[in-house]
C-alpha cells in the first residue's frame, strides 16, 4: 500500500514507526510547521500505566521518557486526595525517537495519490470530514520553574466551567507544567483562567507558553473511516471528555489502525469496543460545560472517565467535589 500519514504528533509518529518496522508499505509523513518552542502542539505530557506497553511495542525503552512520578501515586483534586497512575513524559523526545529523522513533508497531501490517508491532525481533523456535533475547549499552558517544589493537582476554573492543573515535569517538582482548559474561555485573558493555579506557585522563570484547542466531543464511529481517509487519536474524537487525556488513547488507536490496516470495519469495531464509554462521558461533560450539576448517572460517567485517564477518586468524595466545582464555576473569574 501507498500510505500518507497526516500529522507527526504522537499518533502519527507512532503509526509511522510501526509501519516502518513492518517494512511492507510505502509510507510518507506530512505535517505543518510548528512555531512553538517544543515543536509539538498541544504539549500535553501526561500518560498512565498503559503507556509502557505501547512504547515497548515500538522497540523503545519507556523508562527513558519518564520525567516525574507523583509521590505515593497521589494527586490533589480540589481538596480531595486521588489515587493516580498518571506520570509525565518527555513527549518531544519520544516523538523525535519515533520518527528517527524521518522526512516530514510540509505540503498538503494529494489524496488521490495514495491508497490510504491517515488523519492524525488532532483537533484540526484536516482531511476527515467535519463532525456534526463537535465540541472543543480552549487550552492554555505554561512551562515554568518554581523555587518551592510542587505536586500534581487539579482544580476547577473560576467563573467558567473547566479545570486547571499543576503537573511537575521533574522528580524534585521544580519544573512545572501549569494550565487550564475551558470551552467558554475564548474571551477571557489566559492568565485569568489559571490565576488560582499560579497563586499556589513560587515562579522564578517561564520556559515557554502556548495555546491550543482540544476536542471533547467523543468519537463519532460513523465518521472515523471515510473511504480512504481514516481518522486516529484526537482526530477521531478519542480524548477523555472529563479529563482531557489523549496521549495513551492516541497510541492505542494508532496500534488498532496498524493491526486492522486492510479491514476498515475491523478498525472501527476495535475502536468501538475500547472507546464507546467516551460517548456518555461526553454527554455528561456537555451538561457541566453548560452550567448544569451532573446527576448520579452523569457523575458515574465522569468518575469512570477520570479512572480511564488514571485518576481514581473515592465515591464518598464525589458529592463534595461536585459542590466545590459548582461553587467555583459560580465565582467571578
Amino acid at each position: 500500500m501507498k500510505i500518507a500519514v497526516a500529522g507527526s504528533g504522537l499518533a502519527g509518529s507512532y503509526i509511522h514507526r510501526l509501519l516502518k518496522m513492518r517494512g511492507e508499505h510505502n509510507v510518507d509523513l506530512y505535517d505543518v510547521k510548528h512555531k512553538i518552542a517544543c515543536g509539538i502542539h498541544p504539549c500535553g505530557y501526561g500518560v498512565d500505566e498503559h503507556f509502557d506497553r505501547f512504547i515497548i511495542r515500538a522497540g523503545l525503552d519507556p523508562l527513558a521518557y519518564r520525567l516525574h512520578n507523583p509521590p505515593y501515586l497521589l494527586a490533589q483534586l480540589e481538596g480531595a486526595v486521588a489515587r493516580t497512575t498518571v506520570f509525565m513524559i518527555d513527549k518531544p523526545r519520544l516523538i523525535r525517537d519515533l520518527l528517527q529523522g524521518a522526512d516530514v513533508r510540509l505540503n498538503p497531501i494529494d489524496v488521490e495519490g495514495y491508497d490510504l490517508v491517515v488523519d492524525a491532525t488532532g483537533q484540526a481533523r484536516a482531511y476527515a470530514p467535519p463532525l456534526a456535533q463537535d465540541l472543543k475547549a480552549r487550552v492554555i499552558q505554561w512551562r515554568v520553574r518554581v523555587s518551592v517544589p510542587t505536586t500534581t493537582s487539579f482544580l476547577p476554573t473560576r467563573g467558567l466551567p473547566g479545570y486547571m492543573w499543576v503537573m511537575p515535569l521533574n522528580q524534585d517538582g521544580t519544573d512545572v507544567h501549569v494550565g487550564a482548559g475551558c470551552e467558554l474561555g475564548n474571551r477571557t485573558p489566559a492568565r485569568e483562567l489559571v490565576r488560582p493555579a499560579f497563586s499556589s506557585l513560587n515562579i522564578t522563570s517561564v520556559t515557554c507558553a502556548c495555546g491550543a484547542f482540544i476536542r471533547l466531543s467523543g468519537p463519532d464511529f460513523s465518521n472515523i473511516v471515510c473511504g480512504k481517509i481514516w481518522a486516529v487519536g484526537e482526530a477521531a474524537g478519542l480524548v477523555g471528555p472529563a479529563s482531557g487525556a489523549g496521549n495513551v488513547f492516541a497510541l492505542q488507536s494508532a496500534l488498532e489502525l496498524v493491526e486492522n490496516l486492510f479491514d476498515p470495519a475491523g478498525y472501527v469495531a476495535a475502536l468501538r469496543r475500547r472507546f464507546a464509554p467516551l460517548i456518555p462521558e461526553a454527554k455528561a461533560v456537555r451538561k457541566v460545560l453548560a452550567g448544569g450539576l451532573p446527576n448520579l448517572s452523569e457523575l458515574y460517567h465522569i468518575h469512570r472517565g477520570w479512572q480511564r485517564a488514571g485518576v481514581v477518586v473515592a465515591w464518598r468524595d464525589l458529592p463534595k467535589l461536585a459542590i466545590a466545582m459548582r461553587r467555583a464555576y459560580a465565582t467571578a473569574a
